[in-house]
């Protein structure tokens, strides 16, 4: 009698770890982790940090011209970094002590995941990132800058979140941020953006 109602202790402590368990995103210190709260927030961070050196760098454009770029939203080439590395140092000082990565594990985003019709995303590596991304803008006229986001800084609980994104338009041409992300009703989104740097 004593070993049933053992078994039936165990039993309900083994159902209630499971059901409790967040479904959505395993509570573990795995790269599947960070990947996915950055597929769903991904193209907001893009939308959120994205400058289109295009105008940002326009001197070159009229009035009109720039008001016609501005207008022009979709298919806009972006150099992204797929390397997903840790914040730079002088950033890190930044953050608040609560935030702290999962893992140590340096991985690459995919960015096949990531199509849309505003953006075509290229590997920064596909062409040499120089001072003043020439090689970019002969190949493509819609090129609109080189981007990199950090890994996610997580609190303990993992409902926030912060990382960096870095844009770049050429040698004295560029614009940090540091992304704030919460998760709001089991989906991570993007509240706060807030300017880290700019060159």
């Amino acid at each position: 009698m004593k070993i049933g109602r053992i078994l039936q202790i165990v039993f309900l402590i083994f159902f209630m770890s499971i059901t409790s368990c967040n479904e959505k995103y395993p509570e573990d210190k795995s790269v599947d982790f960070e990947q996915k709260v950055f597929d769903e927030i991904f193209l907001e961070a893009v939308d959120s940090t994205l400058i289109d050196m295009r105008t940002y760098t326009g001197f070159q454009y009229t009035d009109k011209q720039r008001d016609s770029i501005k207008k022009d939203t979709l298919n806009r080439v972006v150099a992204f970094s797929i390397v997903n590395n840790k914040v730079p140092i002088d950033i890190l000082t930044k953050i608040p002590k609560k935030y702290n990565t999962i893992n140590d594990s340096i991985w690459n985003f995919n960015l096949e995941k990531y199509r849309s019709p505003k953006y075509i995303f290229k590997n920064a590596s596909e062409l040499t990132l120089d001072r003043e991304l020439i090689e970019w803008q002969k190949k493509y006229t819609k090129f609109s800058g080189a981007l990199s986001f950090s890994k996610i800084y997580f609190d303990k609980q993992r409902q926030n979140g912060i990382f960096e994104a870095g844009y770049y338009c050429g040698s004295k041409c560029g614009v940090g941020f540091v992304v704030y992300i919460k998760k709001i009703k089991s989906n991570w989104k993007v509240i706060k953006i807030e300017r880290s740097w700019i060159s």
